[in-house]
């Protein structure tokens, strides 16, 4: 080809010569993106006569072998985000790309929009902490609140918040031992003559003998039931802690500065719930005292006191790891509940198969379905299991499909999980930027900093040139 027949492009300093045929194919792509006029103003006509664009120079060959028919690739060495800009300078739009290129373009868009829920949230808390901040420093009402709020909310604001935090940790974790240890016979003792009577109510004369002496040989009285109480300290216990927890979540409610997102917090729902379910204990106590001492209808209600646990996530919920977990089930919940929903399914087919494969073994439908559920999740308990050949091969193919549906449930939460906590890296140390920022305000300025400003005051435009040359 002649010389004159070639036309030179410099990106950013780095020049491509190509045929006149080629940049009548970029340039018309040029302005169908960016209009007939505005195309003449994306590049600079040099004294040498080349044309010089202020872009990418890797990015180039790529777009370079796109209009010379062969395909678009995306550089392993370019973020998808900024080959994204590039093409989109260029007018090419993603569905050009090939294949091999496009699963790992689209799979970074996809991680970035699964991001944006870390993003999202890290916004909500630095706007939540400097609204608390400026709040703090002014006067009134509002300064106290963001005060005591600080307090009950962020360990690390000052040396009161702490101590807080220590005290109520101290708190959640003696609250859960006594619930825990109540139920063991170890702390456990038989019932005194008071609660006797309380027990038996007015029924308490027909039982007295057993507690004045009486010689019993020759009574036919009913025996006394099996019954026993906790030890006084735990009762002690318990009351001390439902007063601390009760204190504190009224200063919460009172001292909240964003009320609407107090009661639809889970956190402090599972609090209020906590401290309902042991009200409404002492309430059918006080109603019905025999209550206190057998088992009852109420106990229902009464093991729901167990919530107390999800107490200990609020003395955890600034730690990275926590909201890495968390975020990492929100993400994959829509996964998780489709994959179950065939896990559902699968235990329905299996189960009947199993019940109409003549196998005595399985009683019932509803019998068969914990067999394949037990057996689909690999637990195996051994406590139903086929015995006939046929029975046996729909155990086998049962087993097969729940390693392979597990196989397809862990990964997504296991691939969420280790993105978010790569991309905390970024944001985690940011829980204590407070402190962090105290302490820079106060230290000299080093040359990294300096180097960041002076940086930083270039004009855009020389600054985008060093960065893409």
């Amino acid at each position: 080809m002649a010389e004159e027949d070639n036309i030179t492009i410099s990106i950013s300093g780095t020049k491509f010569e190509i045929s006149k045929d080629t940049w009548s194919c970029i340039e018309s792509n040029l302005q169908e993106k960016h209009g007939t006029k505005e195309t003449s103003q994306l590049y600079k006509v040099t004294k040498s006569g080349d044309l010089f664009f202020e872009r990418h120079p890797n990015c180039f060959p790529v777009v370079l072998g796109y209009f010379q028919n062969r395909g678009l690739h995306m550089p392993s060495s370019l973020c998808p985000s900024e080959f994204n800009d590039e093409m989109e300078f260029w007018g090419i739009t993603p569905d050009k790309m090939e294949n091999c290129c496009y699963s790992r373009y689209v799979g970074f868009f996809d991680d970035q929009n699964v991001l944006k829920i870390l993003d999202n949230d890290q916004t909500a808390r630095k706007n939540e902490r400097k609204e608390i901040e400026e709040r703090t420093r002014g006067t009134g009402w509002k300064a106290v609140e963001a005060k005591v709020w600080s307090v009950l909310e962020e360990p690390s604001s000052n040396i009161g918040a702490k101590i807080y935090f220590y005290v109520s940790a101290a708190f959640v974790i003696v609250s859960i031992s006594a619930l825990v240890s109540g139920t063991h016979k170890t702390f456990k003792r038989s019932l005194n003559l008071e609660e006797w009577q309380e027990f038996f109510g007015d029924e308490f004369d027909t039982y007295k003998a057993y507690f004045d002496g009486s010689d019993l040989s020759n009574t036919t009285m009913p025996p006394l039931p099996k019954t026993a109480t906790h030890l006084d300290f735990l009762v002690y216990i318990e009351y001390i802690t439902v007063t601390f927890f009760t204190i504190e979540i009224v200063m919460r409610m009172v001292f909240c500065p964003f009320k609407k997102k107090f009661f639809i917090s889970f956190l402090n729902l599972v609090d209020i719930f906590a401290l309902l379910v042991m009200y409404s204990k002492y309430v059918v106590n006080a109603i019905n005292p025999k209550d206190k001492y057998q088992a009852s209808v109420f106990d229902i209600v009464h093991c729901l006191q167990i919530v107390r646990v999800f107490r200990l996530f609020r003395l955890v919920k600034n730690y990275i790891g926590f909201r890495v977990l968390l975020y990492s089930v929100k993400a994959s919940a829509i996964e998780v509940m489709l994959m179950s929903m065939f896990l559902v399914v699968a235990m329905l087919m299996f189960g009947a198969f199993a019940f109409f494969s003549g196998d005595t073994v399985f009683e019932s439908i509803p019998d068969a379905f914990w067999w394949a559920i037990v057996t689909m999740t690999t637990v195996g308990y051994g406590d139903v299991y086929p015995t006939i050949g046929l029975s046996k091969l729909v155990g086998a193919v049962c087993a097969v499909t729940g390693v392979c549906l597990l196989a397809v449930i862990i990964p997504i939460f296991v691939n969420n999980f280790l993105l978010f906590y790569a991309y905390s890296k970024v944001w985690g140390s940011s829980i204590n930027e407070n402190e962090n920022e105290k302490k820079k305000s106060t230290s000299s300025v080093s040359p990294i900093q300096v180097k960041e400003k002076s940086s930083s005051s270039l004009p855009s435009k020389s600054k985008n040139t060093d960065e893409n040359i």
